[in-house]
């Protein structure tokens, strides 16, 4: 029998679109009563927003598959950091993320870098999040010879 996770999440929202705000809440409970406005949604508003949290989970995913992707190759690698940049576009009357761009940063030292480019399009392809989306994912991929903070 194949096994299947579930995680979920819990968005609030209260009032009109422009005037009101939410708030999400996790299962875990990690993100509790975290607010959230329309406006920080599509403006540079310094506050979390619905955009922001999901290049948070793309950059999340893609550290823990590249991670996932070297072990299978017998490496470990002491820090990766992803920074998932996404794009919003109007479309219609609404709005589209038609490109996520994705730095990922890495300290590995028993690592090549063919070996290291490999195992981060596989990560790519293998995150349950990039996998979700219609949108282009583009990537760079960098060795860093410290670790990082």
């Amino acid at each position: 029998m194949e096994v299947t996770m579930k995680r979920s999440a819990t968005a609030t929202w209260k009032g009109g679109p422009r005037a009101g705000e939410g708030t999400i809440r996790t299962a875990s409970g990690v993100f509790d009563k975290v607010i959230y406005t329309y406006g920080t949604s599509t403006m540079d508003v310094p506050c979390t927003n619905p955009s922001e949290i999901f290049a948070a989970a793309e950059a999340a995913c893609v550290s823990m598959m590249v991670a996932r992707e070297l072990s299978k190759e017998g490496i470990s690698p002491e820090a990766i950091e992803t920074r998932a940049e996404i794009e919003l576009a109007p479309d219609g009357d609404s709005w589209n993320i038609p490109r996520i761009h994705l730095v990922i940063k890495a300290h590995v030292p028993e690592v090549d870098s063919a070996k290291f480019q490999e195992a981060v399009i596989r990560a790519k392809k293998t995150c349950p999040i990039s996998r979700s989306l219609k949108s282009e994912i583009t990537l760079e991929a960098l060795i860093e010879p410290v670790v990082l903070a």
